[in-house]
């Protein structure tokens, strides 16, 4: 097997969002120990420089290519997974570096693309999964009314298009197209919990690309971990992580209600978020200063888990394996949790920590009453804790990674017949576009992607069905493209000369209306025969763009 693996992230330490960061570098530098070259391509939350810039660096013994991105580039109101300057930045990479795997981990900012780039290349590509990304654009699954989404093919109803920049006007659905047909391109998913690997192939992840492999630690830093007692004896529980609704906060404070607050105990919470001021308001207003005291972001996380006896974890949303519970649990600290998600894979309740109903802060105020008033039982939960996780060290996870890498065969990408892809074109959608998608998926239940042109490099387009004018557009340019990838056109009735052109030579259908497009687009998909005859027709329509009294 090769030795040289590019590890692909949208943030790296010491710039980070949360766990899967700090596990993508973990397992770089473990198998950077192991004798490979290793070289890391991240975004840059940091702000440190002009958006989209790159700076190379050494971090840690690690070389580090860093694009810096902006809240734009995260957010998912905007396209936040495609960054056609990653995506160019990337290939020099390749070309530079040449590595023999491409290990990718949350890459949403960075560009989906990057996948189909590696794969083409005839290179290894392996995806480790941190949450739900790949079919929620959320990546959390929760839904407006904090209820946890079940259907991976609804996201029009929390958010019908994406506005994007420019107004672009985007349908949800064409996210999900275009995240569907990258990550046919992985060779490998890991998943560090079965949940999670379950819900990906669900989602249409085939059952057997999917391993789940836990996530490492370096248990022995953590098993090492000094205690210090607190001379009251008051029992001190302990949230580490980002301040965001979804990691349920509010929930650990509404517990405060169903506690007495002369009981001898105190909730540190360690971290930062959008959330954090408006917390920490809250406690002020209710009094609550003695009962709950706010860290702020630590450099050092041993210093919080050596002043931890139970650690909580109140998500509302279903994690999949939270590197807080793994490293409270070689730190031999109990846990409580919500039982969603990967987390009850992780705690043994009753015997290495203690599940509570997600979102219900009376259930967790009971539990953690039960070491509020058995304190002796804290020593004890957190020693079976340690017995759990005791094995599953940074080094044995890495050895399990590697044996993947050398199951993986040397193939190119290749496009699946099974896909049927609409090319589209336009600066933005008209609505009537987007009207006409979700009509037209009422008509035809086979897997059809609407794909924007700009998003797919020359062997995607050649395997396209048609090219559809979706809105503004340079109307050549519009049709070179299509003619050139022996594409039918499909364009709007308004733009006159795209219509002439296409009456002209029968070289493709017009439309004035969403049935008009929905229909236009099934009759198309539907008859070989005539689609055949229109490409035939193209190649005359485009010796005839040389005059250019066409386009007025």
């Amino acid at each position: 097997m090769g030795k040289k693996i590019l590890i692909c992230c949208n943030a790296y330490p010491p710039h980070f969002i949360g766990g899967a960061e700090l596990v993508a570098h973990a397992q770089a530098k473990e198998l950077q120990r192991r004798g490979f070259d290793i070289c890391i391509f991240a975004g840059d939350p940091s702000g440190s420089g002009r958006r989209h810039s790159i700076r190379k660096e050494l971090y840690e013994g690690l070389t580090v290519h860093r694009i810096c991105l902006t809240h734009e580039d995260y957010d998912y109101h905007f396209v936040n997974f495609f960054n056609h300057i990653a995506e160019e930045y990337f290939k020099k990479l390749l070309r530079i570096f040449s590595p023999d795997i491409v290990h990718f981990h949350n890459i949403i900012g960075l560009s989906v693309g990057l996948i189909h780039i590696a794969k083409s290349h005839g290179i290894k590509t392996v995806l480790t999964l941190h949450d739900h990304w790949g079919f929620c654009f959320k990546n959390t699954l929760i839904k407006k009314d904090n209820e946890i989404c079940q259907a991976f093919t609804r996201c029009s109803e929390c958010m019908p298009v994406i506005p994007g920049e420019n107004n672009l006007n985007l349908p949800i659905r064409m996210r999900q197209d275009y995240l569907a047909m990258q990550l046919e391109d992985v060779d490998a998913f890991i998943s560090p919990s079965q949940y999670l690997a379950d819900a990906y192939i669900r989602a249409g992840v085939p059952p057997e690309k999917m391993h789940v492999i836990w996530n490492g630690l370096e248990v022995n830093r953590f098993a090492n971990i000094k205690k210090k007692t607190d001379p009251s004896g008051c029992i001190r529980f302990t949230f580490i992580g980002y301040f965001g609704k979804h990691k349920g906060i509010q929930i650990l404070l509404d517990a405060l209600n169903y506690l007495d607050l002369c009981q001898n105990f105190r909730i540190n919470l360690v971290g930062s978020g959008e959330l954090h001021d408006q917390y920490k308001t809250d406690i002020l207003e209710k009094d609550l200063t003695e009962q709950v005291t706010f860290w702020g972001r630590i450099e050092k996380i041993d210093d919080a888990y050596a002043e931890t006896d139970v650690f909580i974890l109140p998500s509302i949303w279903p994690e999949n394996q939270p590197v807080s519970i793994t490293e409270a649990m070689a730190a031999g600290i109990p846990v409580i949790a919500s039982n969603c998600g990967g987390i009850p894979e992780l705690i043994e309740h009753g015997k290495t920590g203690l599940l509570f109903e997600s979102g219900n802060a009376r259930d967790l105020a009971i539990k953690m009453s039960k070491f509020i008033e058995e304190p002796t039982d804290i020593r004890l939960f957190g020693e079976r804790a340690f017995e759990k996780i005791k094995t599953d060290t940074l080094e044995n996870q890495t050895i399990k990674i590697i044996e993947l890498y050398n199951k993986i065969p040397n193939t190119k990408a290749k496009i699946s017949v099974d896909n049927m892809i609409i090319v589209c074109e336009g600066r933005h959608i008209d609505p009537i576009c987007v009207d006409a998608m979700k009509l037209f998926s009422k008509l035809d239940s086979r897997k059809i992607l609407f794909l924007m042109s700009d998003w797919l490099y020359d062997d995607q387009l050649k395997t396209g069905k048609l090219i559809w004018i979706v809105g503004d557009c340079e109307g050549k340019s519009a049709v070179d493209l299509g003619l050139n990838y022996n594409l039918p056109l499909l364009v709007p009735e308004m733009k006159q000369e795209l219509k002439n052109l296409c009456v002209q030579f029968n070289c493709g259908l017009f439309y004035r209306d969403r049935l008009d497009a929905a229909y236009s687009i099934h009759y198309l998909l539907n008859n070989e025969q005539e689609r055949t005859v229109m490409i035939k027709n193209g190649v005359r329509a485009q010796d005839s763009l040389q005059d250019k009294a066409i386009w007025k």
